[in-house]
């Protein structure tokens, strides 16, 4: 196995739910172990935070280096408090949404983390904030959050004629910016996910719209497939 297939199969072990703490341990006392690749490939994958929550859960963090160990605490810690924040603005646009009767849910690390999915919701990097919108509701529902202070947009989406998303909607006043769906997948692969069952299918999470853990998982898993080339 190649040096670059065995960080990700270790990065892989370590978020692992199953109990492999015994294989972990052997792993890491090993002399040589590279503990440089790990943090790494983690960083560029987003990861950092979910491994050091996965490790601490396992009861291995002892097997780090003291500077690492402290180095991923305080990065999982900006995480959290983040996280906290972004909770706060998911709730606030959800009560924008909801008062004017927009139907929408939110996807992706949004639906996650107001899902409560995480033990510890340092665990997921969010970047935007994406939502889904009946296509009939969409541009009624950027004009009410352009109105709601997210006023300014990147301008790169309109290039793409029938584009998966809006323009991004920022707020100076807030964390994330805001991506509007109407549709879920890049062509040819939208029929993959059916878009009504998603909306028929919805559940309301402290009065935040989400999609059922199905369509979550599923929408996960294709759109990186398909719209990231995973495939």
């Amino acid at each position: 196995m190649g040096s670059l297939a065995k960080t990700y199969r270790i990065i892989a072990d370590i978020l692992a739910t199953e109990s492999n703490e015994s294989s972990l341990a052997l792993e890491f006392s090993a002399p040589n172990f590279d503990w440089d690749s790990i943090v790494v490939k983690g960083s560029q994958q987003l990861v950092l935070p979910s491994i050091f929550c996965r490790l601490k859960e396992k009861k291995l963090l002892s097997y780090l280096p003291e500077e690492l160990q402290n180095y991923l605490e305080y990065i999982t810690s900006i995480n959290r408090n983040r996280n906290i924040t972004l909770l706060k603005q998911i709730k606030s646009i959800s009560q924008i949404l909801n008062q004017h009767s927009i139907e929408h849910v939110f996807l992706k690390g949004a639906a996650l983390l107001a899902s409560g999915f995480y033990k510890d919701n340092a665990e997921r990097m969010v970047g935007d904030i994406d939502i889904l919108v009946k296509k009939h509701q969409i541009l009624e529902a950027f004009d009410l959050l352009k109105n709601n202070g997210y006023n300014k947009t990147y301008g790169f989406a309109y290039d793409n004629k029938d584009f998966r998303h809006l323009d991004r909607l920022i707020s100076e006043k807030e964390l994330a910016a805001i991506e509007l769906h109407s549709e879920l997948l890049e062509n040819p692969h939208r029929n993959l996910i059916d878009l009504d069952g998603v909306f028929n299918s919805k559940t309301t999470v402290n009065t935040i719209a989400i999609p059922n853990e199905h369509h979550i998982n599923k929408h996960q898993i294709i759109a990186w497939q398909t719209n990231s080339d995973g495939y």
